[in-house]
């Protein structure tokens, strides 16, 4: 076969393209392989073939632009005219990027997966691609019935324990922005990226600077991802609510579900998520062996989105139809005696909720569906809470516990939200002036500066002021909602560096819940190390 260069084709990288937001369409993503063909001179008859490798939003110096990389396929002749550099065999090896490498002979069969989270759902995945054929347990719904009892939740403010934002197919994920940008740089996150678009997620998630999938496409392709799994042999088992792990003559044998029943299995992994505490706890209490660890609690602000959008993109009209719904991300001073903020998940255009998976507690949390369209945004402020703050584990869970119930009978009685305004905040008064809000289970007026403990309303305090020097009007605009208290776990299971058992063989523990991931990429890429660990024990490689 022809090489491109033997057809009179080259492969060409046009890196850091600016494009000036304010005068782009709104479809500029497919029209940008025009856009930079026209800048260059080059002929429609001359490139063969486009794709947009990243996107990002550049508005440091007060207009907007977008900043495009890509590659092409062009004219050999024509791509030395216009000055293009040829991209080098090492430049496109790396664009490809790894392939995700599974044992094909694996002797293994029917391991056991619990959890449908990103970390259980892909070590499931991977584990299913290799022939095992899994069994995935989960204590919550699929996630139709989940989002159909989510919307009675609404309707009724009665809790199904068993069914709810944090519980169900998908994770507390499920119900989120769908964020996927990361610190990790483990080359299995294009294989995560991959699935999640075979699974229905938009194309764009594989160029944007900052990705996001959106509740709207999750709940798709959560559904997507557990009919691929059983199409290669997995089997799904809802309403198990796995109590404890089986546990005999100190090696893991399977798990033990409520009522009694046991399910043994050759492996057992187990990825309960930050709503599994009293699995967490159960493997606790069996003797896995764990540390305490420093956890985030934090508060949810709400803004208009319009005046996000005038701030983060210097404008002083509406927002173009090039741009998304701006963002956010600060970090807040360092200050002696008083702990640093930073913001976390945060949602253009989204919601804010009432996440609890609890009778008689509430804990916020955000989502935003794909197009961020919604009248607000709203982001978690939260502070890195050190074990010795606590002392024990046990104390510290006692005092999530009650600083959630707490905010419940702020709120009423039935997970309305209660809110303060930023100034009220900061004034150490009542307030609550700004009363639209996103949240569907709305919210009422109460006391954030006597509710939230005081080493995190010091943090606020001194954040508010620093953000609005930074972002005028973030305190007079802004409402802090509720008490965000899942966003980190306060317990890491230990495991062997080198095959990623936990420290009971037989068990592998995984994502965010066991204090081994942040966020639904790092737990997904977390779930494909444990089954790639798993594969190597069993096929010899």
């Amino acid at each position: 076969m022809a090489t491109s260069e033997q057809r009179g084709t080259v492969k060409v990288l046009v890196r850091n393209f600016p494009v000036d937001a304010l005068a782009a369409p709104g479809d500029i993503d497919a029209r940008i392989g025009g856009v930079v063909a026209d800048s260059f001179r080059l002929a429609p008859a001359e490139v063969r073939e486009w794709r947009i490798l990243s996107r990002s939003i550049d508005s440091r110096r007060g207009r907007p632009q977008l900043i495009y990389s890509l590659l092409f396929e062009a004219d050999a002749a024509a791509a030395e005219r216009a000055g293009l550099a040829v991209a080098t065999a090492d430049e496109l090896a790396a664009l490809a990027g790894p392939e995700l490498e599974l044992p094909a002979d694996s002797t293994l069969r029917h391991p056991l997966v619990v959890g449908t989270g990103p970390a259980g759902i892909f070590a499931a995945l991977a584990l299913a691609l290799a022939g095992t054929r899994p069994v995935i347990l989960d204590r919550g719904s699929d996630v139709e019935r989940r989002y159909a009892d989510y919307m009675a939740f609404l309707r009724s403010r009665e809790l199904d324990e068993e069914s709810n934002l944090l519980i169900g197919e998908g994770g507390a994920g499920t119900f989120s922005d769908g964020k996927l940008y990361t610190g990790t740089r483990d080359p299995r996150a294009a294989f995560v990226l991959d699935a999640f678009i075979e699974a229905g997620a938009p194309e764009e998630i594989r160029y944007q600077k900052r990705p996001h999938i959106g509740s709207d496409y999750l709940r798709v392709v959560a559904g997507n991802l557990r009919r691929r799994i059983e199409a290669l042999g997995g089997e799904f088992r809802f309403g198990s609510h796995v109590v404890a792990p089986l546990i005999r003559n100190g090696c893991c044998r399977g798990v033990v579900i409520s009522g009694g029943e046991r399910i043994e299995a050759p492996v057992t992994v187990i990825a309960p998520g930050l709503g599994g505490r009293s699995l967490t706890a159960a493997l606790e209490k069996a003797g896995v062996g764990c540390v305490f660890k420093s956890f985030q609690i934090g508060c949810r602000i709400e803004h208009p989105q319009e005046f996000i959008d005038r701030k983060q993109y210097h404008l002083t009209g509406s927002r173009p139809a090039a741009l998304g719904a701006a963002e956010y991300h600060m970090v807040s001073r360092r200050l002696a005696g008083v702990p640093q903020v930073s913001s976390f998940c945060m949602c253009p255009g989204g919601e804010i909720l009432n996440a609890t998976a609890w009778r008689g507690c509430s804990i916020t949390n955000g989502m935003s569906c794909f197009a961020r369209s919604g009248e607000f945004a709203n982001g978690c402020l939260i502070v890195t809470v050190p074990p010795e703050r606590f002392g024990s584990l046990q104390a510290a869970r006692e005092a999530i516990g009650d600083l959630e119930r707490r905010i419940f009978c702020a709120g009423g009685g039935d997970y309305t939200l209660p809110a303060q305004d930023a100034a009220a905040f900061l004034a150490g008064r009542a307030g609550l002036a700004q009363k639209r809000s996103s949240a569907a289970v709305g919210i009422v007026p109460g006391r954030l500066d006597r509710l939230v403990p005081e080493f995190l309303a010091s943090g606020l305090r001194a954040a508010l002021m620093q953000f609005d020097r930074n972002v005028p009007g973030f305190i007079r605009y802004g409402k802090l909602v509720g008490v965000e208290t899942c966003v980190s776990s306060p317990i890491r299971f230990l495991r062997d560096p080198e095959t990623l058992a936990s420290t009971v063989p037989g068990l592998y523990l995984g994502g965010e819940g066991v204090g081994c991931a942040g966020g639904i990429m790092s737990a997904a890429v977390d779930g494909l190390k444990l089954a790639r660990a798993i594969l190597g024990r069993h096929s010899g490689v």
